[in-house]
């Protein structure tokens, strides 16, 4: 799997994944997550309405969604009993399931969005990192999915995967969508 060289769409390749966690690794976060999960989302709803109220009188406007996601940051770090087993095992089976569910959410997040509005609404923009029109997938989510993998899985959703950089994978419409631009929320 890491051996080989990834599948090139277009002309940059796949944004390899994270790797896989090194089972000590996966069951000590899992142990201490309980603690510093809370603690990290306490300290941010402490400082992060201190920077939106700065910006919101710096600017005088009300400023985008990335301090929500920054706030709710914490929250997609959490490994729960179905990715604990989804990451301890070896089988692929789980892992296209996982990209098949995040597909068919970025495909209803495609088909739920008016006419030429660019932002993706809802908790799934929110949580893949999608403030403008692209659907980013952060490398720690394909974690066992080969690149090939990642195509067939888009494809049978209707849906492109191409390279972010290092934001990861971005999964876009295959036909494309009135508004629709390539511009990434950093």
């Amino acid at each position: 799997m890491y051996g080989t060289p990834p599948l090139t769409y277009g002309t940059a390749p796949l944004t390899p994944s994270a790797g896989r966690r090194s089972r000590i690794g996966l069951v000590l976060w899992f142990a201490v997550q309980w603690v510093l999960v809370p603690l990290d989302l306490m300290a941010r709803l402490l400082y992060v309405p201190v920077f939106v109220v700065i910006e919101v009188a710096t600017d005088l406007e009300w400023p985008d969604r990335g301090w929500l996601r920054m706030l709710l940051r914490p929250l997609t770090r959490f490994v729960g009993p179905v990715r604990l087993v989804r990451e301890w095992g070896d089988g692929e089976r789980l892992w296209d399931a996982r990209m098949a569910a995040i597909c068919r959410t970025a495909a209803a997040a495609y088909a739920r969005r008016p006419a030429g509005k660019q932002e993706l609404d809802g908790w799934a923009g929110l949580r893949w990192g999608s403030e403008m029109s692209a659907f980013l997938l952060s490398p720690k989510d394909y974690r066992g999915v080969r690149p090939e993998r990642i195509h067939a899985i888009a494809a049978e959703h209707g849906l492109t995967a191409r390279s972010a950089g290092e934001f990861g994978v971005e999964l876009a419409p295959v036909a494309p969508v009135a508004g629709w631009n390539r511009t990434v929320a950093r």
